[in-house]
């Protein structure tokens, strides 16, 4: 009866901690919180995100956007993209719009090619994408359980 309790105990101040973290009550400022180079609004989930994935100095991040490189648009939403599918020559770069249309953080991640940029909800954020071999490389928004809800598509590169 006594390790039933104390399980017991232990996923309720879990549960608790979590909603705390989740609500931003946790002692101390943003980046004391989730380490160094996290940015968090009070309440909100993008420092918790980049805490656990890593800021944008420490994991995956596009490359600035390229002057006079052709954008293309992606829009994100509360869990989507459009288009689902880009289309970019191989060899040329070009500047990645993701807008995101969305209520939370998204990002857009092409693991194979190292990309990524994020943005916060009613943000737009922009970096050069380039890919030097032909072939299908699929993208996702990394943000836990985005993918699972239909955040991905792919990247055709001819």
């Amino acid at each position: 009866m006594r390790s039933r309790i104390q399980g017991l105990i232990l996923i309720v101040v879990g549960v608790v901690g979590l909603a705390l973290i989740s609500v931003g009550w946790a002692a101390g400022p943003p980046a004391a919180r989730w380490g160094p180079g996290a940015v968090m609004e009070r309440g909100g989930m993008a420092g918790m995100h980049a805490w656990m994935h890593g800021s944008a100095e420490s994991g995956q991040t596009a490359p600035g956007p390229v002057p006079g490189a052709s954008q293309v648009r992606v829009v994100a939403r509360d869990f989507s993209f459009s288009p689902d599918q880009v289309r970019l020559a191989a060899g040329a770069t070009v500047n990645l719009v993701l807008v995101n249309q969305g209520d939370v953080l998204h990002d857009l991640t092409v693991p194979a090619l190292g990309f990524r940029v994020e943005a916060a909800a009613g943000a737009t954020a922009m970096g050069a994408l380039g890919a030097t071999r032909p072939g299908r490389y699929g993208f996702l928004c990394s943000v836990p359980g985005h993918q699972q809800a239909g955040m991905s598509g792919v990247l055709v590169v001819t």
